[in-house]
């Protein structure tokens, strides 16, 4: 019987796949025989430039023949105990205008530009899967009494998460008749050594008591890139210990 959760020989692009999370998702599609591409701006590739997402896509198309799976996750944001810029954690009254354009434009437009360079091969081939990197907080409000008094969770980060939703229900609709599937994952807080007070606080906000451990999103991007989600489009997954479910 055919292992419809394979994901062997798959052509994957990432986007961001330098990062914390990135890195983890490029290691266990490698691991399990996909074909990982990175694009991110350490392999020269700028996702807010549609020049630069234009020519990675006929890059890889050229050396691999196919795009299989796009994986937009390249995003800005800032994280408890790693940057130290209080415009970032500002009160949303007062939060920069200069700010929230370079987070929308990397979070929101770089996704758009990358589905724009990947989807026309898609639909060519009449095949493909792309996966939107959301977060719990596309779907809920922050609930800032976890961080440090006067600080409040990044609004552009938030609002950009929430418009990856609209975005990939709209290019699911759009590629639907091409059989080519896109979907979202909304991942919840992963622990990376943050603050302990930090760390208990947000762990009481969901139904297992945590904070998601390395790997746990592995599984859901496995899942959505392999023929095992061959029926689901237009979805959100979330992915958050029910923290959304409450």
């Amino acid at each position: 019987m055919k292992d419809i959760f394979s994901v062997e020989e798959k052509v994957v692009v990432i986007t961001g796949g330098s990062g914390f999370l990135g890195k983890q998702y490029v290691a266990a599609l490698s691991d399990r025989g996909a074909a990982v591409v990175n694009w991110d701006l350490e392999t020269g590739v700028d996702i807010t430039d549609p020049a630069s997402v234009k020519m990675a896509a006929g890059s890889v198309i050229e050396s691999f023949g196919r795009i299989d799976v796009l994986i937009n996750n390249a995003a800005f944001n800032p994280q408890i105990g790693e940057d130290q810029n209080e415009d970032h954690w500002a009160p949303y009254e007062s939060f920069s205008s200069d700010l929230w354009d370079r987070e929308l434009t990397i979070n929101l437009k770089g996704q758009m530009l990358a589905v724009q360079a990947v989807a026309p091969s898609m639909m060519e081939r009449k095949f493909g899967s792309i996966i939107f990197i959301a977060s719990d907080l596309a779907l809920i409000g922050p609930q800032n009494m976890i961080y440090d008094p006067g600080r409040f969770k990044d609004i552009a980060y938030i609002a950009s998460k929430a418009g990856v939703l609209g975005l990939m229900r709209a290019w699911a609709a759009h590629l639907g008749p091409y059989n080519v599937r896109a979907n979202a994952l909304a991942p919840g807080g992963m622990y990376r050594d943050q603050p302990s007070d930090f760390v208990r606080r947000n762990s009481e906000l969901n139904m297992l008591g945590r904070m998601s451990r390395e790997g746990e999103y592995n599984g859901p991007i496995l899942f959505l890139a392999s023929e095992a989600s061959a029926y689901m489009t237009g979805s959100c997954l979330a992915v958050d210990g029910g923290r959304t479910a409450w």
